[in-house]
């Protein structure tokens, strides 16, 4: 079975890049067994459709707009996306619904479930999260984590490395720390 968590959004606008650190700090801090695809899809949008006919289970992290509070996190199964008229607010959410219906169409198509989080702030251009979803980032990471397990992947933690630290490394900045 082929098994993908795949990241969405732009790391450019806070919150927004949510999905896509997840699946950099995974990267840095675990081993799945059997081997899973870690993809940070970015802004991806309708290029990131082969995902979702080539792998048979996508764990889908993004930001979601529902009426809730920030740091709110939400498991939503892909199918359901479609029913939750609030959720597709934005061009990026909108293009996510798209795709898996797309997907649904085709010959084969994955089983998809949405880990989303309600963010604090999608419109500032800054690299980094607000202090709201920084603190939530361990539950979903937790929640993540557990339905792999569900689905019968193992893991490893292989190194304790932080978000910020994650982040840095992989663009240079985080809420204006930069490294050197």
């Amino acid at each position: 079975m082929k098994i993908a968590v795949l990241g969405v959004g732009n790391i450019l606008f806070k919150d927004e890049g949510f999905g896509v650190f997840i699946v950099k700090f995974l990267e840095k801090n675990y081993k799945f067994y059997p081997e899973i695809s870690l993809i940070d899809g970015g802004t991806g949008g309708f290029k990131l459709i082969e995902y979702f006919q080539d792998y048979d289970y996508i764990f889908l992290i993004d930001v979601i707009s529902l009426n809730d509070k920030p740091g709110s996190i939400y498991k939503i199964p892909g199918d359901k996306l479609a029913g939750i008229s609030s959720y597709h607010q934005t061009a990026h959410e909108v293009e996510v619904l798209q795709m898996i219906d797309l997907a649904a169409l085709g010959e084969k198509s994955a089983k998809v479930e949405v880990i989303g989080i309600i963010p604090e702030d999608i419109t500032t251009t800054q690299i980094g999260l607000t202090k709201t979803l920084e603190d939530s980032f361990p539950m979903v990471v937790s929640l993540l984590l557990k339905e792999l397990e569900n689905i019968g992947i193992k893991y490893e933690k292989i190194d304790n490395r932080d978000l910020k630290d994650v982040v840095i490394e992989f663009i240079g900045s985080y809420n204006n720390i930069r490294s050197y």
